[in-house]
């Protein structure tokens, strides 16, 4: 479709080649999983109330005074500032892509209205004094953006396939598998947000934090991971069983990637698992504390590449420049 009154040759200029438009998806992803870094250490840092007002740092001034609290809070919308300019590029590009698909299209733009909705949800968190339930929510909601950017990643990654109308898929219980862990991994990401708002991190030393017991609270996020991983070993048990009973060679391939999607996952909970339990015993410390962030973040991306390779059509298809489905 040609714009009107837009030279032809200007907006061939414009076009954005699907590899350029694939690098882009990927920044804009690495973007939102930078914006939950600095996030974390605002709140670790004890700068959560660096900046008392919003969006002014302090009432009638827009930047900080030499106060180190205020300029981490600070430092952190700027980050924001960059993760919008990111997304919105994202936007544009899925615009100029050609050929242009719809799902690019939508898929960016709800990764603006995320940001926006993100912004909104900051300037609450600041406006309630740190408010735990609010706090909460700010980091859940980003870890659902850092799951539409990775979906967005993954379909610029790929072309559909002229054959893939009709493309076999793997079975339901897989598949019903691959969503029940992901669910549970969901449980475990919003348990773990109650262990943090029950804490000591709140972000400020004044913060009133959620009146439950640390225990009792790290105990139930503790079953929920211990359930995740029973999911993800039955998962791991029905897929090598598939992998050794298939003689079709797509459909090896795609148990192949959804076992190797597994053990990824397996690697990062373990991981995780260890520092959660060496940062409770040793009353958390803010390094470890500030890893975990970094590992809950990593399985949201994993969990979500995860389930993608479990829903992907046999077929239905193609890399673009010999690159797989999802990276």
């Amino acid at each position: 479709m040609r714009l009107p009154g837009l030279p032809r040759q200007r907006e061939r200029r414009l076009e954005i080649a699907p590899e350029r438009f694939a690098t882009i998806a990927r920044w804009a992803l690495w973007s939102l999983v930078a914006i939950v870094i600095t996030g974390s250490l605002v709140r670790l840092t004890g700068s959560g109330l660096g900046c008392s007002d919003w969006p002014t740092c302090e009432p009638g001034e827009f930047v900080p005074a030499a106060d180190f609290h205020g300029w981490v809070e600070f430092g952190n919308r700027i980050v924001t500032g960059l993760v919008s300019l990111a997304v919105v590029m994202a936007v544009a590009a899925s615009w100029w892509r050609r050929p242009r698909r719809g799902d690019l299209v939508w898929w960016s733009l709800g990764l603006v209205a995320g940001v926006v909705f993100q912004i909104g949800l900051g300037a609450v968190t600041v406006l309630t004094h740190l408010s735990p339930p609010i706090v909460m929510s700010h980091f859940l909601a980003s870890q659902v953006l850092v799951s539409a950017a990775v979906v967005l990643q993954h379909r610029a990654s790929w072309e559909p396939s002229p054959f893939g109308n009709g493309a076999a898929r793997l079975p339901t219980q897989i598949r019903t598998l691959a969503w029940l862990a992901a669910t549970l991994t969901a449980a475990a990401l919003w348990t773990g947000t109650v262990v943090t708002g029950t804490g000591p991190h709140g972000g400020d030393e004044h913060v009133e934090r959620l009146q439950y017991a640390l225990p009792s609270v790290a105990r139930i996020h503790g079953i929920t991971v211990a359930v995740l991983v029973a999911a993800m070993l039955l998962l791991a048990f029905r897929v090598r069983r598939l992998a050794a009973t298939q003689g079709d060679a797509a459909m090896g391939d795609a148990t192949t990637a959804l076992g190797r999607r597994i053990r990824i996952v397996i690697g990062v909970m373990a991981v995780q698992a260890a520092i959660g339990y060496v940062q409770y015993f040793n009353e958390l410390p803010v390094l470890l504390v500030a890893l975990h962030v970094v590992g809950a973040t990593l399985l949201t991306i994993t969990m979500t590449r995860l389930v993608l390779a479990a829903e992907v059509g046999v077929g239905e298809s193609v890399g673009i420049a010999g690159r797989a489905f999802a990276e």
